[in-house]
């Protein structure tokens, strides 16, 4: 005969596996919420971080077309006939005394050296500075070692490509080996050299006297100005894809999802 206490713990019991259930439930049903809202969090700040690149490399591209849209005879190197008439932008005035650039003493950031030198050069003492004696080297006190970026003698080397004549014998090609990447056929000067020229025009606003004689007196090679032109339509043909490309990144309308 079951009395009434073996049926009230009965219940009871019942219950509190009832109760132990759900509460497993709902911690497994919160682990899983959890995950998925770090899940969540992370594709948030991924997002953020590649509109936040994107927004920067758009500013970058918005400075560089106001400055090839403000180009003119005066600051750069394009005839004066392709000046257009507008405006000129009233400049805020300098203080006076204020001197533009860093201050004498800003620390460098190039004093600790470049890594591994290109060439290395003893310094060796056999007198005395002072009085003109026989010195000896102390093998103990540590080498005082100093790195100096300089310019070479010659910095321009002059290469000859000389190419052979070839013939296929089994489709009846013929022809002379190509020339390597960076040469053009017919023209003296390389891709490296016509991208500082091109830099020179664009970048350093230089005029094409100025140019020329920079290529002659710095680099130490003849240059006429019809070769400076085209080192600079090289330049441009150059850049014109990925000039193209980044415009109709620009162009593209904003995404309303991100």
């Amino acid at each position: 005969m079951i009395t009434n206490d073996a049926i009230d713990t009965e219940l009871v019991r019942a219950v509190a596996e009832e109760q132990l259930a759900t509460n497993v439930f709902m911690v497994e049903w919160l682990v899983k919420v959890q995950q998925q809202l770090s899940l969540q969090q992370r594709l948030i700040e991924n997002k953020d971080q590649q509109i936040s690149a994107q927004q920067q490399e758009i500013e970058k591209l918005k400075e560089e077309r106001d400055k090839l849209k403000n180009r003119d005879s005066k600051n750069s190197s394009v005839p004066p006939s392709s000046d257009q008439l507008k405006k000129p932008s009233d400049k805020k005035k300098r203080k006076k005394g204020f001197k533009r650039g860093p201050k004498y003493n800003h620390p460098g950031n190039t004093r600790n050296g470049f890594g591994q030198p290109d060439k290395i050069v003893p310094l060796e003492l056999e007198n005395c500075p002072v009085c003109g004696g026989s010195v000896e080297r102390d093998e103990v006190a540590p080498e005082k070692v100093q790195q100096v970026a300089e310019v070479v003698e010659q910095p321009i080397e002059i290469r000859e490509y000389r190419r052979g004549f070839y013939q296929c014998p089994i489709c009846g090609w013929s022809g002379y080996s190509p020339l390597p990447l960076g040469v053009k056929e017919g023209f003296s000067y390389g891709a490296r050299l016509s991208s500082i020229v091109g830099w020179l025009g664009y970048g350093g606003n230089l005029t094409w006297r100025k140019q020329e004689h920079f290529v002659e007196y710095v680099f130490g090679i003849p240059i006429s100005q019809g070769s400076l032109a085209k080192m600079h339509k090289w330049f441009q043909e150059s850049l014109e894809p990925l000039t193209q490309q980044w415009l109709k990144y620009i162009q593209m309308p904003p995404n309303p999802m991100c």
